[in-house]
């Protein structure tokens, strides 16, 4: 009866790794892959405490070979623009994490390079930015996955 139990332990402890080694693979795969792109509009709250409407953000990420090519761009009409690249995607079937830097800014007029963090759903709904100068933004936005 020991031996019965053991194997099955054992059966259920492979069948477990390989499920949790799957998936982890399988997002990583997914995440080098997906394809994601928006235009949105929204609100930036400048690190100085100054708050910019009427801001449309655009960021795309692609691949060639394997290699990711991405950048995000952020206009306003009387400000002028903001953007950089994004250097780091993590997504899941329905999230994603974009990490990157800002190269110019022309909005907040904040000293650049800065890290940025952009994150929210794919689909309908609301992307986030987060700057390591301080600003911060939210747009409505329809994020295309895949």
């Amino acid at each position: 009866m020991e031996k019965s139990s053991g194997t099955k332990i054992a059966v259920i402890m492979v069948v477990f790794g390989l499920v949790v080694y799957s998936i982890y693979f399988g997002q990583i795969s997914f995440a080098e892959g997906v394809e994601l792109k928006t235009v949105g509009k929204g609100v930036i709250s400048c690190g100085n405490g100054e708050e910019v409407k009427g801001v449309r953000i655009n960021f795309f990420v692609s691949y060639d070979k394997g290699t990711p090519f991405a950048e995000w761009n952020l206009d306003h009409k009387e400000l002028g623009s903001a953007g950089g690249m994004i250097t780091n995607v993590k997504t899941s079937s329905n999230s994603f994490v974009l990490k990157g830097f800002e190269a110019f800014d022309n909005i907040c007029d904040d000293e650049t390079p800065s890290d940025v963090n952009f994150s929210g759903n794919c689909g309908e709904g609301t992307v986030r930015l987060v700057s390591d100068n301080g600003n911060k933004g939210t747009f409505a936005s329809n994020v295309k996955c895949g």
